[in-house]
């Protein structure tokens, strides 16, 4: 039995479409259902049948689902006991996240344990929470690390902190608000979580304030917030490590400074914590000194760029 075909039925069980699986895991949908046809063809039965535009599990699908799994496990743990005997880290380093802010944080992280273990190979996947948490996806991962929000349980990575932020352009024409109360009469770009809207929660000492802006654009993504507040189009509410270059280079100014979130925690849990292999021991290493004081990171990093003047965006003049 194929073990490339079992991964990939394993892919598609997973997100019942096949067009879903070649998008998130970057293969050709004619290789995954060319895969799927071969184990077909070798179990002689159907493995799913279409409801609509979904993929659902025959018996014998659901069968061979848990079979499949254990396989591909029994596979990598063989594949790891065998590269432990060589004196380099190799072997492929799985990473499941949740999305937020992958380019400026996950991926910063992964260069720098890239440059100093470039024979592991890397295969980072962003998931949505209930996919991420889910017990089979953590069986195929090595670790998941994530943004926890009232969730118990791994290691804390980093912590962070959120503020407000918007353009110059936007507090020459709205004003610059001085207090909390100041912002119902401001435009906020908010963020919608899979719970609903994201309140504003900020905290100055002992006073709290939960605010829920008025806003004609909602995204649930962090880069397009950070875009239209880039843009002068309002208020956006985002980490402080998430804006840094953006604020050296005046594209944004934080506002209402001494308010900000109480820390968000981001944490990583590693899926066999008992018997660590030596990619993901040098992987926690790297992860230590990546979030240590005074470590800097000198590969490439994201940030928006102001290539125009906002105030004259309607004249079209270029900077």
């Amino acid at each position: 039995m194929n073990t490339d075909a079992l991964a990939s039925f394993v892919k598609i069980a997973e997100l019942r479409s096949l067009s879903a699986a070649a998008k998130l895991y970057g293969l050709p949908k004619s290789t995954l259902s060319l895969r799927l046809k071969q184990l077909e063809d070798d179990l002689k039965v159907a493995l799913f049948e279409r409801s609509g535009r979904v993929l659902l599990l025959t018996e014998a699908g659901q069968t061979l689902l848990g079979h499949a799994r254990q396989i591909l496990q029994s596979c990598d743990t063989a594949r790891a006991a065998v590269t432990e005997l060589s004196d380099d880290v190799t072997g492929t380093l799985r990473i499941g996240a949740t999305g937020e802010f992958g380019t400026a944080y996950y991926t910063q992280m992964l260069m720098a344990f890239r440059k100093l273990y470039p024979k592991v190979e890397i295969e980072l996947t962003f998931f949505s929470p209930h996919v991420l948490y889910a017990p089979e996806s953590l069986d195929m991962l090595d670790a998941v690390i994530s943004w926890d929000e009232g969730i118990e349980g791994g290691e804390t990575l980093s912590t962070a902190k959120f503020a407000l932020f918007a353009s110059k352009s936007y507090v020459e024409r709205a004003g610059m608000p001085r207090k909390p109360a100041d912002l119902a009469e401001h435009q906020g770009i908010v963020y919608r979580t899979s719970a609903g809207l994201q309140h504003w929660r900020l905290q100055k000492g002992t006073a709290q304030e939960s605010i829920l802006p008025r806003s004609n654009l909602i995204a649930n993504e962090y880069w397009t917030i950070k875009y239209f507040a880039v843009a002068g189009e309002g208020i956006a509410y985002l980490p402080h490590f998430f804006t840094t270059i953006e604020c050296e280079r005046g594209h944004l100014i934080p506002l209402l400074d001494t308010w900000e979130s109480a820390e968000k925690r981001v944490s990583i849990r590693i899926s066999r914590p008992h018997a660590p292999s030596r990619k993901m021991t040098a992987f926690m290493d790297v992860c230590g000194r990546y979030f240590s004081p005074g470590f800097v990171f000198t590969g490439p990093r994201y940030y928006v760029e102001t290539i125009f003047d906002a105030s004259q965006q309607e004249k079209g003049t270029e900077k």
